[in-house]
């Protein structure tokens, strides 16, 4: 046997084109087909070069001697597959599954954030930046798919071509792959040398030197290497999976931590529109304290296990002291309201009218600090709540009484509070104390004491203000 011959002997025994064996040696492809044409020999430093890539002696190539086949040993197992289109098809099926539950997750997560911030006020730029990402990433899913879907039918013309032909021996086996009855691919495997296997239903994956192959579980022996093969895939795919699980919970945690401001936000919307104050409800950002507390504590764990952990710290000490921040306002601000029935109680016995049963009652004492109203020195206001029903009862008796007016006229304004909405009431009460009129101005200039009620219909809400105005009537407006 000439040393060409050896050297294209040795060279498809590894599974390697000239090309690849040139590149593996550091010269030309026409170099090595000189070689096993017998034209040249390789030198001193190819020959060195040669033993390390064949892993045989420089004897075993000069030398007229047939190598020695590690073949010639009749193999343990031996399997030829030949693939049909629907068992690419199944395979298809199986793999695309990834991509398109990611793209639904992604679509679901959206729609709940758009549910969630539809109803606040001013979220107009938050649900176009939702939208904006749902649009973005059901584009790069689908871009994704395509080039899955491009990728595999170029794979599965060419599988469907070829025929696959294993030779299992003792630590390795043969890996040959024919088309049109000539084999163009011959590869010794070794069991170390497979990269990773992975099961898809009746088909096990197995990847060697970066291409992956196919093996038809039905088709083998149940005590086949193959599935030996599996198995430990299996051990090293639990690792994978315990891994992959540590990566999905610091995802979670990382955007539950980057949404937890949000959340807070829209369900302290949610308290306000129970009891309408929101400072006292901002208590609710600290229930959401414990996600960034655990997004860190993971992101620790994660660190000692040796996985990726800085996006969960970095949350969690950015978003947990926002949190405590904006919780903590309910405490600060604990005495600003208080929710006694008393400024009811005064308004009935002084107006002598009937304000009907109320759900809460949310009074702000104006007289602790300065003041920065516009006109008039504010006392107390209330913000009183009424249930549907018992609202509907009350607008019943609105338009009969004489003491409720649905417009404020032009004059009237001056003596009004500053922090009344004539735009957004429907029905007003303007009472002066000194003088015991409703609605009228007063007939002499002076300091006088009043009480403002306005009632919004459409919120179910009364608002009382008690305050004092220097009036002048000369000029017809209030000088504070």
């Amino acid at each position: 046997m000439t040393v060409g011959e050896k050297i294209q002997y040795y060279r498809k025994s590894i599974g390697l084109s000239q090309e690849e064996l040139g590149q593996k040696i550091l010269v030309s492809r026409q170099t090595v087909s000189l070689w096993e044409m017998d034209k040249t020999l390789p030198t001193v430093d190819n020959l060195l070069r040669l033993k390390e890539a064949f892993s045989v002696s420089i004897d075993d190539i000069l030398s007229e001697a047939e190598p020695i086949s590690e073949n010639t040993n009749e193999p343990k197992e031996a399997y030829v597959f030949k693939y049909e289109k629907r068992d690419l098809r199944a395979l298809f099926k199986a793999q695309r599954m990834p991509l398109i539950r990611r793209a639904i997750a992604c679509a679901i997560i959206c729609v709940v954030l758009l549910f969630m911030f539809a109803p606040i006020s001013d979220s107009t730029a938050v649900i176009g930046l939702i939208l904006g990402c749902l649009f973005f990433g059901e584009i790069s899913y689908i871009r994704r798919y395509l080039a899955f879907a491009k990728g595999w039918r170029r794979s599965e013309s060419r599988v469907l071509k070829n025929t696959y032909s294993y030779e299992i021996f003792d630590g390795y086996f043969m890996l040959n792959v024919s088309r049109n009855e000539e084999i163009i691919k011959t590869q010794k495997v070794y069991f170390d040398d497979v990269e990773r296997t992975q099961l898809y239903g009746d088909y096990i994956f197995m990847q060697i030197a970066g291409q992956v192959y196919i093996i038809k579980k039905d088709a083998i022996a149940p005590v086949s290497v193959f599935k030996a093969l599996g198995k430990n895939s299996h051990k090293n795919a639990e690792i994978k999976k315990t891994q992959d699980n540590s990566s999905r919970n610091s995802i979670l945690l990382f955007v539950l931590s980057i949404c937890s401001p949000w959340c807070a936000l829209f369900s302290v919307e949610i308290a306000t529109g129970i009891n309408g104050i929101t400072d006292e409800n901002m208590w609710i950002f600290l229930l959401f304290l414990p996600i960034p507390i655990a997004s860190v504590i993971y992101g620790y764990h994660l660190k000692r296990k040796g996985f990726k952990y800085k996006k969960n710290v970095i949350a969690g000490f950015i978003i947990a002291p926002l949190l405590f921040i904006y919780g903590s306002f309910s405490f600060i601000l604990a005495d600003t309201y208080y929710h006694s029935d008393e400024p009811i109680l005064n308004a009935e016995k002084t107006l002598n009218i009937d304000i009907p049963e109320h759900s809460s009652i949310n009074t702000k004492d104006w007289t602790q600090g300065e003041q920065s109203v516009l006109r008039g020195y504010i006392y107390y206001t209330s913000d009183i709540y009424f249930e549907e029903s018992v609202a509907e009862e009350f607008e019943k008796s609105l338009p009969t009484d004489a003491k409720w007016i649905t417009d404020i006229p032009s004059d009237m304004i001056g003596i009004t509070s500053s922090l009344c909405d004539i735009q957004r009431g429907d029905y007003y009460l303007i009472y002066n104390k000194d003088t015991g009129e409703f609605n009228q101005l007063p007939k002499e200039t002076g300091t006088y004491e009043l009480i403002n009620i306005v009632y919004d219909a459409e919120e179910n809400l009364m608002e009382l203000i008690e305050y004092r105005i220097e009036y002048t009537k000369s000029e017809g407006y209030m000088i504070t």
